[in-house]
């Protein structure tokens, strides 16, 4: 009689795994340029043919007697939200420095960190690849999102980068920025720029 309960049990526990494995429902992992519109919620838009890779690293290049250093990390698993639901996505976060021609740092975000729904000021952050191999970017902005705007990587070699950046706002809004803060965009306002691997 005990034994016939215990296995009665066991079977009861077994059948109760397997339903709340089957309703469980498992993460979807779709390629990094998915649309996210018509994609579930939660889906994980992940870089599974590695084309977020080869610009890991640092780069520099020098640009009206500027030095531009960007140092290019990949975040795994991004969380972000978009049309009402949340996403997870595999992008680069780019963090620089610029320095004039006697050395003095005009801006560095090198030592920022940009958490998931915090402030983006500064923040340089991959957007998707295109057909082409090119990797699309947003840069947020500055003091009151001045310079936000599309940044566009294009692989040379192993070992060079193209820089296209077209900022959309060049200008602060006099009604609602306080006049104290700088406005000046730093970042090569430039085509074709040729970043080299360090």
């Amino acid at each position: 009689m005990e034994l016939k309960f215990f296995l009665k049990k066991q079977v009861y526990i077994f059948l109760v795994l397997c339903l709340g494995l089957i309703s469980c429902k498992a993460q979807q992992v779709l390629p990094l340029n998915t649309s996210d519109y018509s994609s579930p919620t939660n889906s994980y838009f992940k870089d599974l043919d590695n084309e977020l890779s080869p610009y890991i690293g640092t780069w520099k290049s020098i640009f009206q007697n500027k030095t531009i250093i960007l140092n290019i990390t990949k975040e795994i698993k991004r969380p972000y939200s978009e049309w009402g639901k949340s996403f997870f996505s595999d992008v680069l976060i780019v963090k620089y420095e610029i320095k004039d021609s006697n050395g003095n740092i005009l801006q560095t975000t090198l030592n920022n960190t940009y958490h998931p729904n915090a402030a983006i000021k500064n923040l340089i952050l991959s957007l998707g690849t295109k057909a082409d191999g090119q990797i699309d970017l947003l840069y947020a902005g500055g003091n009151c999102s001045v310079g936000i705007g599309d940044i566009i990587f294009k692989k040379l070699s192993s070992t060079q980068f193209s820089w296209n950046y077209y900022p959309g706002t060049t200008t602060r809004n006099d009604i609602t920025c306080p006049p104290d803060k700088d406005y000046t965009i730093y970042l090569p306002e430039t085509e074709n720029l040729i970043f080299t691997k360090q």
